[in-house]
């Protein structure tokens, strides 16, 4: 199985968000042994600012924490045609979330893991929540 991991789980271990530590953290030891987990080209830039700017890491702890993450997942990358499939896309509300689908596409994914599965309904790679993975990758 081959998973986008979206922002928002990769934040909430990050940031020791709670109450969705716990099950973000199990989806992230997933991508160390079960599933080949992906995340986006540009989540990276997305949680740069917000790790820098509104929780204040310095650039030095952003670096290690995204060293840390390519260590275990794969990148999901967009081309030029990717973008503006991206940002033409009627069906999202959010191009962030748009380009976050886009780049499942592209890379062939299974999933898109997210708390946030609405933002992922007019898409053609079906979002689950933390929950459902979980249950889905234990039940294989």
């Amino acid at each position: 199985m081959r998973v986008l991991i979206d922002t928002n789980i990769l934040l909430d271990v990050i940031l020791c968000r709670e109450p969705h530590l716990e099950l973000s953290k199990r989806v992230l030891l997933c991508c160390l042994s079960i599933v080949d987990g992906y995340i986006a080209v540009h989540t990276f830039s997305n949680m740069f600012y917000v790790l820098h700017e509104a929780e204040k890491f310095t650039i030095e702890e952003c670096r290690n924490t995204f060293n840390k993450l390519l260590y275990v997942f794969d990148v999901a990358g967009l081309n030029k045609r990717d973008i503006v499939s991206a940002v033409n896309n009627d069906a999202f509300l959010d191009i962030e979330d748009s380009m976050q689908h886009e780049a499942s596409v592209s890379a062939g994914l299974d999933y898109i893991v997210s708390r946030n599965c609405k933002d992922f309904e007019s898409g053609t790679v079906p979002a689950i929540t933390p929950e459902e993975f979980l249950l889905l990758v234990h039940a294989e």
